[in-house]
């Protein structure tokens, strides 16, 4: 789906809801509010805001669950989330100032030298795909619901009042929250409060952790029902892929080899495809096949890029084939140096490939293709792994990377689908990348974030002895909030003019 399509379909649907909203409620007034106030929606304009106190009684249960041990170790591990918090302030600031001061350049050259650390906005449709729309969403609640799971978890460990959760969402941005009693919170000593305010980053970092180890551990997770990195399956072809067809791939068929190289992973799929343009092989034929098949004409070059030509250029299904040299620099006399056979045909016929000139049976061609294309061979397998016949194709690997989906996940019943652990991938990525982010920005003195009232509350607990005055001492934290705040809008600003804005213009 288009972007554009997708944003004002998106708009669309919220205008829709606003305005049976604001029909129903001068219609039906009191039925409506009624229906509002038992489901805990609020409509507005672009935005749906939803709240409850559905979970206050579940959250007090796990909260008091355990005997003294227990919560030894949940007050240890809120703890150990205080010190992450603090550790986590400079990481943030120095990522905030380096994006900041960087160039455009330098950050596209450090990319280029395997630099991998940078911050980017990450949106839908824009940079990325609207197909993982669904897998952001869900992922960003998932994030969401951790972070607050820890404020209240922590806050019912604390004797801290829980009074409800509410969750809203922003056109496409989820945004949750939990509303705690602030007389209480407030009245608690700093330590106790900042376990507290540090719980939500302590629950992202932890939850983030949990996701990156089961990616880690995916081989193994998945080895009772999938195969990993032993070859891979197709699982996608696209209506414009150029390998569709009967004699093309299909999905579900299992990729082994391309033109020699072994496939084993995603990235071996990928670096086999490119190595057939970098390092175009040969193949050993027979001199019976050539000289049975040889349809060469005069040999010429081409018109626009000086390309050897010795076959018709009218004829799609052939082409002219180099003759090579072996180590000590001998030539079959029996051959000419050029041959034009049907490429087909000689593929089909191939024995083994070679690089240098060397054939245990017959003599070694390689194709004299232009720099941008090549000849590539899919040697598959069906589900049930019996041999199937080659795919051939000639053309650019980049169409093949484009619009052939694979996966290296074999599945080994017939009832099970590549891209079930695939998504199960993607969803726990976007988990790492969303649940580490959380935990940086919150990490961060910013207006709307936790920094902000860890920061006043270090700021209030720290210099009672030496600044007297409460109205001080708050316009100390605002101060230090301002300038978080102000950087922290000053790196988006940025990142936003380099993703999104700068290349539009």
């Amino acid at each position: 789906m288009d972007p554009v399509v997708f944003f004002v379909v998106l708009t669309s649907i919220y205008g829709v809801l606003y305005f049976f909203d604001r029909f129903f409620k001068s219609c039906m007034h009191y039925p409506y509010d009624a229906f509002l106030k038992n489901t805990g929606l609020t409509v507005n304009f672009l935005t749906i805001h939803w709240h409850t106190t559905a979970f206050n009684r579940t959250l007090l249960r796990w909260g008091s669950a355990g005997n003294s041990c227990s919560r030894k170790m949940k007050l240890v591990s809120f703890n150990v989330g205080v010190l992450l918090t603090f550790a986590l302030l400079p990481i943030g600031l120095i990522l905030l100032i380096v994006t900041i001061f960087s160039s455009g350049e330098a950050e596209t050259g450090a990319a280029a030298g395997g630099v991998p650390v940078q911050l980017e906005i990450l949106l839908p449709g824009v940079n990325l795909p609207l197909e993982e729309f669904g897998y952001y969403i869900t992922a960003l609640v998932l994030c969401l619901v951790v972070h607050e799971m820890g404020h209240a978890v922590a806050a019912v460990l604390e004797d801290v009042p829980v009074t409800g959760f509410g969750i809203k969402f922003f056109f496409c941005l989820p945004l949750a929250y939990t509303e705690l009693s602030h007389d209480h919170l407030n009245g608690l000593r700093w330590i106790r409060k900042l376990r507290v305010l540090c719980a939500g980053i302590w629950h992202n970092f932890v939850f983030g952790g949990v996701c990156y180890l089961l990616i880690s551990t995916v081989g193994i997770t998945m080895s009772p029902l999938y195969s990993y990195n032993e070859h891979v399956v197709v699982t996608e072809l696209t209506r414009k892929s150029p390998l569709r067809g009967e004699r093309g791939l299909q999905v579900d068929n299992q990729v082994t080899q391309i033109n020699g190289c072994p496939v084993t992973s995603e990235e071996s799929w990928q670096s086999c495809l490119l190595s057939s343009v970098k390092q175009k092989p040969g193949y050993c034929v027979s001199a019976d096949f050539v000289q049975l098949n040889d349809e060469s004409s005069a040999i010429s070059h081409h018109a626009i890029d000086g390309q050897l030509q010795c076959c018709d250029e009218l004829n799609p299904n052939v082409s002219c084939f180099e003759v090579v040299e072996d180590a000590n620099g001998d030539v079959p006399v029996e051959l000419p140096q050029h041959v034009c056979l049907n490429v087909r045909r000689t593929l089909e016929e191939v024995t083994e490939h070679c690089s240098s000139g060397v054939c245990s049976e017959g003599f070694c061609l390689r194709p004299l293709m232009r720099n941008i294309t090549a000849i590539m061979t899919f040697k598959r397998t069906n589900a049930r792994r019996e041999k199937l016949p080659p795919v051939i194709y000639v053309g650019h690997p980049w169409d093949v990377i484009r619009t052939v989906g694979v996966s290296a996940f074999v599945p080994r019943h017939s009832f099970l689908k590549a891209a079930w652990p695939d998504a199960w991938l993607l969803l726990l990525k976007y988990n790492v990348v969303f649940s580490i982010g959380l935990a940086l920005v919150n990490a961060i003195p910013c207006f709307g974030f936790d920094g902000a009232h860890i920061t006043s509350t270090v700021i209030h607990s720290f210099l009672m002895g030496r600044v007297d005055q409460y109205a001080k001492r708050d316009l100390i934290s605002v101060i230090i909030t301002s300038v978080g705040s102000l950087l922290f809008a000053l790196a988006m600003l940025k990142v936003a003019w380099l993703s999104f804005l700068r290349p539009l213009l």
